[in-house]
């Protein structure tokens, strides 16, 4: 929990880069998300993979996907805008 509270507030912030993830192609799905690590080489996975974060609405739980890099684009608002949003199931102006 301790790690996980400091990646949202600590000094060492892990959410900054946000990201929109297609999780289906048919039909398109996306999901808003942080990459938390853009090498998992020492898991043995494939440098083409990506950790991608997606919390879930109205709380601070989620789940953690391993990814293509071709299905992630990255976005251009601050890691703090993105995560009110998505928290607030997307109520809250960006």
């Amino acid at each position: 929990m301790k790690v996980l509270v400091e990646a949202f507030v600590g000094e060492k912030k892990r959410f900054t880069k946000p990201v929109l993830v297609t999780v289906n192609q048919s039909p398109v799905i996306q999901r808003f998300g942080f990459v938390t690590e853009n090498d998992l080489s020492r898991l043995g996975i494939e440098a083409t993979k990506l950790a991608v974060y997606l919390p879930f609405s109205y709380g601070f739980n989620g789940q953690l996907l391993v990814v293509e890099s071709s299905s992630v684009s990255e976005l251009d608002v601050t890691g703090t805008e993105m995560m009110k949003f998505i928290i607030s199931g997307g109520v809250t102006d960006i």
